[in-house]
């Protein structure tokens, strides 16, 4: 029997109707001390979300903390390496009573490698944090401890549907999580929990610099987007839409943030 998940859009005191409200819904963003996941840890607390956001580098975790609207947001300093550990950071994120609404997975890294230069070690540190820890991620959310349903979104990449040279094992870390998003879509309706992945395609963040600096051409990137060069604000309104009822019949689904790209 299928799961009827239903909820009443807000009206604020003006009436204003506004399907994106978040009032009254707390996510758990990870990877938010800079880039997607401080761009969208922000986004979400200006639509009146409680954030719970982590990342390992505490001066840039208190910059993000500083630059959310609103009040009772909780930071967590992690290490998402650490894939057995984290329903530490659930327990943390719920200590107060209050379960999580939502699951926003921005942590990941990426690193250009051509084919001699693969090895075992560094193939399992990309995929540790780009697929364990997701999994793990999700897992935890999916306890009912941690949460009653709510909306999960991974960050995953355009590589995971076209990648560049080089990308092999970053494009099969992305690659992974989207499938793996719809395979868990089917296990978690039972939960009126969605999951959900965003593709961005180019988009102006300090990972895309370093790219760069690694000898990719973002000009030509940047050419095959339709729209051009994407900035963190357009995914995190991606992710803001995801998360909310706006979305409620979409699970299990890749949403492309790409500008239009057409090769």
């Amino acid at each position: 029997m299928p799961v009827i998940i239903t909820r009443r859009h807000s009206v604020d005191n003006q009436g204003t109707f506004n399907p994106l409200d978040l009032s009254n819904r707390k996510v758990l963003v990870t990877g938010a001390s800079s880039g997607i996941g401080r761009a969208t840890a922000i986004y979400l607390s200006k639509l009146g979300a409680k954030l719970v956001i982590t990342g390992r580098n505490q001066q840039r975790l208190n910059e993000t903390m500083r630059q959310l609207s609103g009040s009772g947001h909780l930071q967590i300093i992690a290490d998402l390496s650490e894939v057995e550990e984290m329903s530490s950071i659930f327990d943390e994120a719920t200590k107060d009573g209050v379960k999580l609404n939502g699951l926003v997975h921005c942590a990941g890294i990426a690193k250009v490698i051509p084919l001699n230069g693969l090895s075992k070690s560094k193939m399992l540190e990309e995929m540790n944090i780009n697929y364990f820890t997701f999994i793990e991620l999700v897992r935890q959310y999916s306890k009912r401890k941690y949460s009653d349903a709510g909306s999960i979104v991974g960050i995953s990449s355009i590589a995971a549907d076209k990648a560049e040279q080089c990308q092999t094992n970053y494009a099969a870390s992305k690659a992974a999580m989207d499938i793996a998003a719809q395979s868990l879509s089917i296990e978690l309706a039972k939960k009126a929990i969605r999951i959900n992945t965003i593709l961005p395609g180019v988009i102006r963040t300090e990972m895309v610099e370093g790219a760069e600096d690694a000898g990719i051409d973002l000009n030509q990137l940047n050419r095959i987007q339709l729209l051009g060069m994407g900035e963190a604000d357009d995914v995190a309104s991606a992710c803001a839409f995801l998360i909310s009822d706006m979305s409620r019949l979409i699970t299990g689904r890749r949403l492309f943030v790409d500008g239009g790209r057409f090769q």
